[in-house]
């Protein structure tokens, strides 16, 4: 026999939901010793999964408690009832997929974009949730951190249109010291999101340096070398915070997109702007 702790890492649920469950009499333990231990066999597994099941439909316990009575007419109606919720989130989820391959047919071949040429371009003021600063850029590092901030997020933040990408401390003038500096990963925040306990930061409105690159190592490293001789040739002066901005939402590895911007501030503000 399971003990409780047992059933529930072998149904992946915890030990307060089967107590529950024993309190609400949707889901009894075939054994129960006089101190109160509780004790369950295998072959409850697959009640206990359909009960999990049902409740991730947002079906409630009595009527789970209807369905378990098998021959009942009443339980025939639930079962449909549940059938309709089912066929509406499967509704839901096809309406989803049918704006996904829309986005899919809309992005039509284009020519290549512009890389390598830096510009100065007018950025509108953005906000942006942002994870805890790292240690490094290892590909570890990036991944973990990513995982960790959007698990804070809705789930489907991944996927929206905002802007995402890294806030990385990293002065201009310093382009192969970019795999070993800190970071944040940042997503812009949207109005419609319920209100999150996540630090947020605000990229003002104004003028930056910016470069279209390859989103790896090389390109990264190869894009801040030419911003570099850029800002000395023009004696720009700039923050020393690196905006790395994924050119879209299609994240292929370490939280990046194919191609992505590297953007710092300027801090002289006569100089113009030199691009949309």
């Amino acid at each position: 026999m399971l003990k409780i702790s047992e059933m529930a890492d072998l149904a992946n649920t915890t030990r307060r939901t089967l107590i529950f469950y024993d309190q609400q009499d949707v889901f009894k333990p075939a054994h129960r010793t006089k101190a109160g231990y509780r004790y369950y066999d295998y072959q409850q597994l697959y009640d206990l999964l359909l009960i999990l099941g049902l409740r991730k439909l947002d079906i409630s316990l009595s009527e789970i408690k209807v369905i378990q009575r098998k021959s009942n007419q009443s339980s025939r109606e639930q079962l449909f009832s549940a059938q309709t919720r089912i066929d509406a989130k499967i509704n839901k989820l096809l309406q989803i997929q049918k704006v996904i391959n829309q986005k899919i047919e809309q992005q039509t071949v284009t020519d290549p974009p512009v890389l390598y040429q830096p510009a100065i371009k007018r950025r509108v003021q953005t906000t942006f949730w942002c994870s805890k600063e790292s240690a490094t850029c290892t590909e570890e590092e990036v991944a973990q951190l990513f995982s960790e901030f959007y698990k804070q997020l809705n789930s489907l933040s991944v996927i929206d249109t905002g802007k995402s990408g890294f806030l990385t401390n990293l002065p201009v003038n310093n382009p192969n010291g970019y795999p070993n500096a800190s970071f944040r990963v940042i997503k812009e925040t949207v109005s419609h999101q319920q209100k999150l306990f996540i630090p947020m930061i605000k990229r003002d409105a104004g003028n930056y340096v910016c470069i279209l690159v390859k989103n790896d190592l090389l390109g990264i490293t190869r894009g801040l070398k030419i911003l570099k001789s850029f800002c000395e040739t023009n004696h720009l002066e700039i923050q020393t915070y690196l905006w790395q901005i994924n050119s879209d939402n299609n994240l292929i590895k370490t939280g990046a997109s194919e191609y992505g911007w590297l953007e710092y501030a300027l801090l002289n503000p006569q100089e113009g702007h030199h691009g949309d």
